[in-house]
């Protein structure tokens, strides 16, 4: 869904600016139920929602998503919004970032305050993200990880994580991944993971 139009489609739907400069139209990416796995590209897509208080993009939904990264992609959110922001307070489904070309697709992610740059939003979680191609710039907004949990986020961790990788955050492949934590008067925000 973008600008209120809604497309239903599970695969090859091409997210593109068609105007000069920052959109402020914000997209939502819905992979419903569990067996849903919706991809999605997103081409040289420019969305400022810092003014509407929106997450650029939200990805939500109990399946997997997809998101493969083409040309140069910028995303900024609004207050308590993640730039990149996945399943609100739940931490269902999964969310996939690649780009199947080498390390030519880009991705700018940007929290308001309280968001995280990639994954909750305040108070919300963000986790089960794979990241496994392309180049990636995630920063949070006051108090958020670059990558991973918004501000003040209190999630149960999963008994069967790893305990080195309790949000379930994967890097491999050809990404190249710079992850900036908000500001933190207590210095205790994560760049890559929990608050």
């Amino acid at each position: 869904t973008q600008n209120e139009n809604t497309t239903v489609n599970d695969h090859d739907t091409i997210i593109t600016n068609r105007e000069e400069g920052a959109s402020s139209h914000t997209v939502t990416i819905d992979a419903k139920d569990e067996d849903d796995k919706v991809e999605v590209t997103l081409k040289d897509v420019n969305i400022d929602a810092n003014s509407r208080s929106e997450a650029a993009v939200s990805v939500t939904g109990k399946g997997d998503t997809t998101i493969e990264l083409d040309g140069d992609n910028e995303l900024k959110s609004g207050d308590y919004n993640a730039g990149l922001e996945k399943n609100g307070h739940e931490s269902e489904g999964t969310l996939t970032i690649k780009d199947d070309k080498g390390k030519d697709g880009s991705l700018t992610a940007e929290g308001g305050f309280g968001g995280a740059g990639i994954g909750g939003g305040i108070e919300s979680t963000g986790s089960n993200i794979t990241i496994r191609g392309g180049t990636i710039e995630a920063v949070g907004g006051s108090n958020a990880a670059g990558i991973g949990d918004g501000a003040g986020a209190w999630s149960e961790i999963d008994p069967d994580a790893p305990p080195s990788n309790p949000n379930h955050i994967i890097i491999s492949g050809d990404a190249e991944v710079e992850a900036k934590a908000g500001a933190s008067t207590g210095g205790k925000t994560a760049a890559i993971g929990g608050g």
